[in-house]
């Protein structure tokens, strides 16, 4: 039997449009849950955001002024350049990602890339005692070349004698710094064991590499390192300096030494000569990318002198593995750098083909304050425990 009713309800131009309408409703809501729902699954973006919030919480808890952080993971396509907090605590000014910025002790891998370099043209070996070339330094006959480039010679650091280096540089801070003068007081300090037996970080090590890749070239470090690796790789807003105060090229400022005292600038304090071969060098972080890219992936040196440079003589730490003139973390190598006002890390790993570059304007003792505890803090969002 037919029923007229449910006809009527049916076919009606009342009951029509109010079908177009639920379903153009349902429709639009099925649509917008899922732009939503990809939103929130999308990996990278979720990656990114614990990225940044484990930088913003370094601002919000800790006394670092400013970072700058830059993830380029290839593999997923994660190219993150972050800058939070002040670059200029005098005039508010927010910190800039396209700054420079003093590298510290990543320099050393600058230096030890050079001497590598002339290991791969026959113009010294790595099995070469230290007397071959300063006959004149103590225990020159017990020293390879290898020991002075993976800190194991135990020749004592010039920064840690006593009374204190950072002593005279305070009350001098415009002092120029010879090499020589250095080294002298490196050794003038004796040495911390035995070459060759155990671990000992020490920037004596690197000035003395400096000094023979002089001896060996003819030419001053700088001109070897802009010759060898700052023109090559089209480094035009990096280089390495060697006396003066000036940080070259646009940059914010550099806080605190050790201790926090507010508004304490080092920025262009203390003569770079005190840190020569060891810590002289300043960069801007796409820069510093490119740099880490070639000195870990390969084009720098042979490859028979990279493949050992990644894979041999390290000494391993609890948490970190050195080797030739280069850091090990998990599958990244690179090196962690500080000086007053500045602390940066920069790392690269073939592997996960990524890199990572963090920069604080600071120097302050704590883990807290420590870039390196956020560069594993980084690793574990990318990759978990397999880093």
């Amino acid at each position: 039997m037919e029923c007229r009713y449910t006809d009527y309800k049916i076919h009606s131009p009342i009951a029509v449009n109010m079908r177009k309408l639920i379903f153009l409703l349902l429709f639009g809501g099925i649509l917008l849950l899922a732009c939503k729902k990809t939103e929130k699954t999308d990996p990278n973006q979720v990656i990114i955001e614990q990225l940044k919030s484990a930088a913003d919480s370094v601002i919000g808890n800790t006394k670092v002024p400013g970072l700058v952080a830059l993830v380029v993971d290839h593999k997923r396509g994660i190219d993150w350049l972050y800058a939070v907090g002040q670059g200029d605590l005098s005039n508010g000014q927010p910190m800039n990602a396209e700054n420079t910025f003093r590298i510290g002790s990543c320099t050393k891998t600058f230096t030890l890339t050079v001497l590598l370099q002339l290991a791969g043209e026959g113009k010294i070996s790595l099995t070469d005692k230290l007397s071959k070339y300063f006959p004149e330094y103590p225990k020159a006959d017990s020293i390879t070349i290898t020991m002075l480039c993976n800190m194991t010679s135990r020749i004592h650091d010039f920064f840690h004698i006593e009374p204190s280096l950072f002593i005279t540089m305070r009350q001098n801070p415009t002092k120029v710094w010879d090499p020589n003068e250095l080294i002298g007081l490196g050794f003038a300090s004796g040495f911390d064991s035995i070459p060759g037996k155990g671990f000992g970080y020490s920037n004596t090590n690197t000035f003395i590499l400096g000094k023979i890749i002089e001896k060996l070239t003819n030419n001053t470090l700088e001109t070897e390192i802009n010759n060898r690796i700052i023109r090559p790789l089209q480094l035009t807003n990096s280089g390495f300096l060697t006396s003066g105060i000036e940080l070259p090229g646009t940059h914010g400022r550099g806080y605190y030494f050790i201790d926090y005292i507010p508004g304490e600038d080092f920025t262009e304090f203390f003569d770079v000569s005190v840190y020569w071969a060891a810590g002289a060098a300043y960069s801007t972080p796409r820069e510093l990318q490119r740099f880490a890219e070639a000195l870990v992936g390969g084009g720098l040196l042979p490859d028979s002198l990279q493949y050992k440079r990644l894979n041999n003589n390290f000494y391993v730490l609890p948490d970190v593995a050195y080797g030739l003139g280069i850091m090990k973390r998990g599958t990244f190598y690179g090196h962690s750098g500080e000086m007053p006002g500045f602390m940066t890390n920069m790392y690269h790993s073939n592997e996960k083909d990524c890199t990572i570059i963090i920069y604080y304007n600071s120097l302050l003792i704590g883990s807290e304050n420590d870039p390196g505890v956020l560069f594993i803090k980084f690793l574990n969002i990318l990759y978990g425990d397999n880093y």
